[in-house]
This record gives structure tokens, C-alpha cells and sequence, in this order.
């Protein structure tokens, strides 16, 4: 099922942009952040990242939906008993983003407000628990979470127009788990910049 809503999902997009390439842009993404796993114990936010590249679709002058390819580094830490648990979470993340666009086409400077389902596939990633008397035991990530998270995303940031068809774009997004990841429900949140550089296909 995950396989096929993975494909369903990137078939959608590459049918879209052969359809009307004139109304896309894409480019390089990339952010830093802060995430942490909700109904923990204690929890604390932990360094998390995010590459990749960045579609968008714009057939009308105030909307558009775009649709992220990214690895992330997410995950979170939190202490229950005399345990502390460190998880680092690698993701293939796809959000889709349902874009709402201020002012005109030809700005220079446009704000945006957008918000979407986010669909995370992890790949990897190690989780250490830290033990009284110095010990640790690490294990894969894999083996203690779910290998689908589905959640929602929100942001708000900014599109400026460097030259003709060649946009700068800068965010603040949010991320709300909604599938339970782990045996104990543990759901991820995190929040972070992103910015990038798009250009018209």
C-alpha cells in the first residue's frame, strides 16, 4: 500500500508538469530545524534537517500545490525511569502543499501561506538508550518504529524573484504527526527554515 501511494503520488506530479511545463518551477531545497516526539516522557527537541528538491505548479495568479522530494533527519529524546532515549529518525519525506500566493505575478516579492498531508517513509536511523553505569545499547530505528508516518505540514514564507523565471524561496514550516510511529504513540512534530532557489520549466 505504501509503495503504491508512493508511486501514485510522483506519477501525479511528472503527469502534471508534461501537461503544462510552462506553469512549473523546480529547484534545490534545504533546511534546519528543530524535532521532538509528542507523548513522551520528558521529551527534549533535537537538531533536524532536510534536502531535496522542490516542485511547484501555478496555473493561477494566487494558487499553486507543490510537491517536496526530500531525505530528513528528524526524531526526538526523551527520559523514562533511569533510561534516556535518544531517537534519530532518517526519513524519505513527501509533502504536498496546497499553496495560497499574495499579491501580483509580476511582484518582485510575494508572501505565501500554505499547508498540506506529508507523507514519511524511513529509511534509517539509530536509537540509543543511555543505561545507568555509563551504558549504552544502540539499535536500529527501523527495528523500534513504523517505516510509514503520515502527517500534516503548514508554513509561511516568501517568494523572490531574482531574475526571469528564477525564484529565491524562504519558509517557516511546521510538522504534525498524525500516524502513531512507535508501539508507545509516539507522534513527530518539528519545525524548521527552508530555503531554495526555484527556476521555470
Amino acid at each position: 500500500m505504501k509503495n503504491v501511494l508512493l508511486a501514485l503520488i510522483i506519477s501525479s506530479g511528472f503527469s502534471l508538469a508534461a501537461g503544462a511545463q510552462s506553469k512549473f518551477s523546480l529547484g534545490p531545497n534545504a533546511g534546519v530545524g528543530s524535532s521532538w516526539l509528542d507523548n513522551t516522557p520528558n521529551r527534549k527537541a533535537k537538531l533536524a534537517g532536510n534536502a531535496g528538491l522542490s516542485l511547484v505548479y501555478s496555473a493561477a495568479e494566487h494558487f499553486g500545490i507543490g510537491l517536496d522530494a526530500k531525505y530528513s533527519f528528524e526524531g526526538g529524546k526523551y527520559s523514562a525511569g533511569n533510561q534516556t532515549v535518544t531517537a534519530d529518525l532518517n526519513y524519505f519525506r513527501l509533502p504536498l502543499k496546497f499553496i495560497y500566493f499574495f499579491g501580483d505575478y509580476g511582484n518582485r516579492v510575494r508572501p505565501k501561506l500554505y499547508a498540506g498531508p506529508s507523507f514519511g517513509f524511513l529509511t534509517g536511523g539509530k536509537t540509543t538508550i543511555e543505561l545507568p553505569n555509563n551504558m549504552k545499547e544502540e539499535r536500529a530505528s527501523q527495528d523500534l518504529y513504523k517505516s510509514f508516518d503520515f502527517g500534516l505540514t503548514a508554513g509561511a514564507g516568501l517568494n523572490i524573484r531574482l531574475v526571469k523565471n528564477t525564484w529565491f524561496n524562504a519558509d517557516l514550516n511546521y510538522l504534525h504527526g498524525i500516524s502513531d510511529i512507535a508501539p508507545t504513540e509516539q507522534h513527530n512534530r518539528g519545525i524548521g527554515v527552508n530555503v531554495g532557489v526555484n527556476f521555470g520549466l
